[in-house]
């Protein structure tokens, strides 16, 4: 099992293709294995390159801080770890706001950057939801907070997603998916910073999405200058999975 040793854990990361490398960053409660439909494709011209955040999929589980900046820079030890310059990011959802926090730390090193149904904060688009959660998420069933999660995440609630998503959700601790909800609520605010972001960047949402609303992508568009912004029809939060071939034209279209 490949890993790599990031300050005190172990990052799982699977490895495809060569040429200049693309990066994925899953969602919460999600793993790597949410972009496989994108490798074969991809990997025929770059190196691909998955891994899992901390306490998700195959990476370690410690307990502690998971706020978006400890993502950021588990993110810049494994691609200091697997000897990469520069690279492209495509980054969903809780993954989305760990690339951006890496670019705007290391500007010089992004040589593209994607981000799908993702924010540049929680702290005032979502306060009372995200207050809700990181207070009393611990008081709550996991299995039955897991399940309203991933039932969220789905436009049509299709059973081929939500269960899948369930069984991924369940590899997370509850420890770690209730820090990574405070680490977002409490921590995370770029609004003031997106205006540095200097890589061509590409704008990926969910015309359904009732996490982060199209209204917080078209925020991102207007903050990051010279974005382009694709909204993808009858779509929820996974848009990778809800609609994969839509997603992957989108994305190849914008890294030839």
């Amino acid at each position: 099992m490949p890993t790599v040793k990031v300050r005190d854990i172990s990052l799982y990361y699977e490895q495809y293709g060569k040429g200049e490398p693309i990066v994925f960053s899953h969602g919460m409660l999600d793993d790597c294995s949410v972009w496989k439909a994108q490798i074969d494709i991809l990997a025929q011209k770059h190196t691909v390159i998955l891994y899992d955040h901390r306490g998700h999929g195959k990476s370690d589980k410690p307990r502690g801080d998971y706020s978006i900046q400890t993502l950021a820079d588990d993110l810049n030890g494994l691609i200091l770890g697997l000897n990469l310059d520069k690279v492209t990011l495509v980054g969903h959802s809780l993954g989305g706001m760990t690339v951006v926090t890496f670019t705007l730390d290391h500007p010089d090193r992004v040589s593209k950057l994607v981000l799908v149904s993702t924010a540049a904060s929680t702290l005032v688009q979502l306060p009372l939801v995200g207050t809700i959660i990181a207070g009393l998420g611990s008081l709550v069933p996991y299995g039955m907070f897991a399940r309203r999660m991933q039932s969220r995440k789905a436009h049509r609630r299709p059973e081929e997603v939500i269960n899948p998503g369930l069984e991924r959700a369940t590899q997370v601790p509850d420890y770690v998916a209730h820090a990574c909800i405070r680490g977002m609520v409490r921590n995370y605010d770029v609004r003031r910073r997106l205006s540095q972001i200097q890589a061509p960047t590409l704008i990926v949402a969910g015309e359904r999405d009732r996490g982060i609303s199209v209204r917080m992508s078209q925020s991102l568009h207007r903050d990051i200058k010279g974005s382009r912004l694709e909204v993808i029809p009858n779509c929820g939060h996974v848009v990778m999975i809800e609609k994969p071939v839509e997603f992957k034209n989108i994305l190849t279209g914008f890294l030839v």
